[in-house]
């Protein structure tokens, strides 16, 4: 019998110690083994010791190692691998490891640090973005009602000019001319403050909008073909303010239409993904493959975010229940957090019915 004993394979030795861990698991958790199959792992790690396995043993092995895979699932090898802290020896030769005195931490409390770092900065660039589209649309909003407002004043006294030419003793008409006279002449005064503090605000970011184009434009008016008219550049008084107007326009349109709702959107996938790496980890179920899911399942959340952003003009009429009620910064994060939400809003708008019998598709699963 002993000729028919031979040596294990480097495979079977692997699967050994994935036994072991799985065993140690279930042990751990209550999980309910049969006495036999725990007996022939323990028998297969004493094969695998004196290299001595016959036939018999390694079926019996791989049957247990089935057995017991069968009753820890949803929890694999993959995942306790990925919950475990590696034993790595630390590199006192570099400095942060002297000064932070670092350890070993497992592949979940990676991901765990990196998707908390990325939504703290996600959060800060989203903050400062939203409080800069707040500030130009306040001033931008404020422009526009008192620019409205001066073109009803001017009509108005139009029309008291006419009352007045054709009834000179009428004091009435002359009085309200005054009152919208010195209306006028402080809403000329805002109207231009606010047009210099737009000005003040696309000086932000003038650099990244705006250098570009007027370069650019500088570059063709010294181009000058022969028998041609100059092109002046110099915008001043009435062109300036128009300038300073149609460029905090387009701004507050990238912002508010492309830009925030592609954070927001960005937003929703993150807490899509600490969610589930919460849930994960609870479970035992995170794998080394988690991390390439989750950062898809983040890209797809600031890509359904932006088509929010794209699209919110057509979905706005639709009969889309409780999300008519909400702004589109705040159904771009739930787009963001639930991708199979964006795709019930798109069927809505080409007019494909969304049929209750079907399995609707699926999120990642956690």
């Amino acid at each position: 019998m002993n000729n028919d004993k031979t040596k294990g394979s480097e495979l079977l030795k692997s699967a050994i110690n994935d036994a072991e861990k799985l065993l140690a698991h279930a042990s751990e958790y209550g999980i309910v083994v049969e006495p036999k199959y725990i007996k022939a792992i323990v028998a297969a790690k004493k094969n695998n010791f004196h290299n001595s396995w016959t036939p018999q043993d390694e079926i019996d092995f791989w049957v247990a190692f089935q057995v017991l895979s069968t009753a820890v699932y949803p929890v694999t090898i993959d995942s306790l691998r990925a919950t475990a802290v590696p034993i790595v020896e630390q590199d006192t030769t570099k400095w942060w490891h002297k000064i932070t005195g670092s350890k070993s931490i497992s592949m979940v409390e990676r991901s765990v640090k990196f998707y908390r770092r990325f939504a703290l900065v996600a959060m800060a660039v989203m903050l400062v973005t939203q409080i800069y589209s707040l500030i130009g649309t306040g001033l931008m909003s404020k422009w526009s009602n008192g620019n409205q407002r001066m073109i009803e004043i001017e009509r108005r006294m139009q029309s008291l000019m006419l009352i007045s030419s054709s009834n000179n003793e009428d004091k009435t008409a002359r009085m309200e001319q005054q009152n919208l006279e010195l209306e006028l002449g402080e809403l000329g005064q805002e109207v231009e403050s606010s047009i210099q503090l737009l000005d003040s605000w696309l000086e932000a970011t003038y650099d990244i909008w705006f250098r570009s184009i007027d370069e650019t434009s500088k570059a063709v008016a010294n181009n000058k073909s022969v028998g041609a008219p100059p092109f002046e550049m110099t915008a001043t008084g009435v062109s300036r303010n128009i300038v300073v107007i149609q460029r905090s326009k387009s701004l507050i349109l990238i912002l508010n239409q492309y830009l925030l709702p592609l954070f927001y959107g960005l937003l929703g996938g993150i807490a899509f993904v600490l969610r589930s790496i919460a849930k994960d980890t609870k479970m035992m179920t995170y794998t080394s493959t988690s991390r390439i899911k989750y950062n898809l399942r983040v890209h797809l959340g600031a890509l359904a975010g932006l088509m929010i952003g794209f699209l919110w003009g057509d979905l706005q009429g639709k009969t889309l229940g409780v999300v008519e009620s909400l702004s589109p910064l705040a159904v771009s994060f739930l787009a963001g957090y639930s991708v199979d939400f964006i795709f019930r809003m798109l069927d809505s708008v080409i007019g494909v019915p969304v049929k209750k019998t079907e399995t609707e598709p699926q999120q990642i699963e956690n």
